[in-house]
């Protein structure tokens, strides 16, 4: 109550003082607080007015853009999205739209690419489609083999041979995984042997890294189609500042990147990978 008070006061002084009743009325707006309550409200010294909101919002989403547009014309972006629904109800209910109040959009994000990886590492688009089973002009028999996932382990990580005779380190791993286990949901009797558990041999350690995530505009579509899917995408990379250059005008043909000889990591569902 004092902090309401002292923002109160200080609003009253200095209207550039206005942290808390900013925040307030964003949550106000977020909430679908009709406009008159926002407005008495501001009257009062809790909030900012209706129209300072609207203008806070329309700034923050010229940043959001802004900032989306240059990770991704910078190729160093990873994409996800996914579906989620919304129920709109309907303030007077009529027969023909009883049944037509949820609404399937899509939400997406972005972020950058860390741990080093650079245009180079990406510079591999052509490479893949030429090996890609997809690829309807590669002949089956000269075609790309087919791995299973532990073929890829052994690949990603191969079994270094041990001249003293100790364990690897895949069963350095497993043996501490089974004692760590052990200690701590075991029998309360091993729990004080917790601590003296050696830490398995580093293996090409990835170090931690806070990823910064930017939230693109929710985007209306159903992506339970193929179409749907394929839409998603395009226009998710189109928020990214990425575009077709056959469809860009020549104003923006030289701000939009050619990613043609380049990957583009998406990341989604099962669904996805059943429809893209």
């Amino acid at each position: 109550k004092k902090t309401i008070v002292s923002s109160i006061v200080m609003h009253g002084l200095n209207q550039k003082s206005n942290a808390l009743q900013s925040l307030l009325g964003l949550f106000l707006q977020s909430a679908h607080t009709p406009y008159k309550v926002i407005d008495t409200l501001a009257h009062l010294g809790i909030s900012v007015s209706t129209d300072t909101i609207n203008l806070a919002i329309q700034s923050l989403s010229q940043e959001s853009q802004n900032s989306l547009q240059r990770l991704g014309r910078s190729l160093l972006a990873s994409y996800a999205y996914d579906n989620f629904d919304v129920d709109l109800k309907h303030e007077i209910p009529t027969v023909e739209k009883s049944n037509d109040s949820l609404k399937h959009l899509t939400s997406g994000l972005m972020f950058p690419l860390v741990h080093g990886v650079t245009l180079d590492d990406l510079k591999c688009s052509e490479d893949l489609w030429r090996r890609s089973a997809l690829n309807p002009l590669v002949d089956e028999p000269f075609g790309p083999p087919k791995h299973a996932w532990w073929d890829l382990l052994k690949r990603l990580q191969p079994e270094q041979s041990r001249l003293n005779g100790s364990a690897s380190s895949r069963d350095q791993f497993n043996s501490w995984m089974f004692l760590h286990d052990l200690c701590t949901h075991g029998p309360e009797f091993f729990h004080q042997f917790k601590l003296m558990i050696q830490s398995p041999e580093l293996v090409e350690q990835i170090p931690t890294v806070k990823t910064p995530i930017f939230a693109a505009r929710a985007m209306d579509i159903n992506n339970s189609t193929v179409s749907g899917n394929i839409q998603a995408v395009t226009e998710l990379l189109q928020q990214g500042g990425v575009e077709d250059p056959a469809l860009t005008s020549e104003a923006n043909v030289d701000d939009s990147p050619d990613i043609s000889k380049y990957v583009v990591l998406m990341h989604g569902d099962l669904g996805t990978g059943e429809r893209l």
